[in-house]
């Protein structure tokens, strides 16, 4: 089934040949059932960790995509991706920055962002989603967001549990 073509290089993007791999179908299922908000900064946080002259394969994306979701809550997780991405971004049109080979980055970004991302989350929970907000598919509340995380994981065989951290 064709989807359309590749918004960067115009080739033509196929449902089909991304289910093929197990790894690529297992991938594009946790990415879809994260949520707008979360699950673009994540995708923008692997593609750091691509190597200049090759691709990043599906079995390598999805293992760091799973290992970045047991790292920290969802709204801490969020924010700090999106600095990591900023920051690394702005590193590498410098001409700075190496393709990433773990997650200390982001794990000292989220030591930062952390406590901010908890309390705006904690503000944000009594009042109603903004036009913005919804239209970027952040109109659930922290609560709403961890139990359908929780359900998902729950889905995929993995006891969320064990991925929670301390807040």
């Amino acid at each position: 089934m064709k989807l359309g073509r590749c918004p960067v290089c115009h080739s033509h993007l196929h449902l089909d040949a991304l289910i093929q791999d197990d790894a690529g179908s297992e991938l594009l299922g946790l990415l879809s059932g994260l949520g707008r908000p979360l699950a673009r900064p994540l995708v923008q946080y692997l593609a750091l960790f691509r190597p200049a002259k090759s691709d990043l394969s599906n079995a390598r994306a999805l293992k760091l995509a799973q290992e970045t979701l047991a790292i920290a809550d969802r709204d801490s997780l969020t924010a700090a991706l999106q600095d990591t991405v900023r920051s690394l971004h702005e590193k590498r049109q410098r001409g700075e920055s190496q393709p990433l080979k773990n997650h200390n980055y982001l794990k000292q970004v989220l030591a930062t962002v952390a406590p901010d991302a908890r309390r705006a989350a904690a503000e944000q929970n009594g009042s109603r989603p903004t036009a913005w907000e919804k239209k970027q598919g952040m109109d659930e509340t922290a609560e709403e967001a961890q139990r359908k995380w929780e359900a998902d994981m729950r889905r995929r065989g993995l006891d969320p549990d064990k991925y929670k951290t301390v807040k």
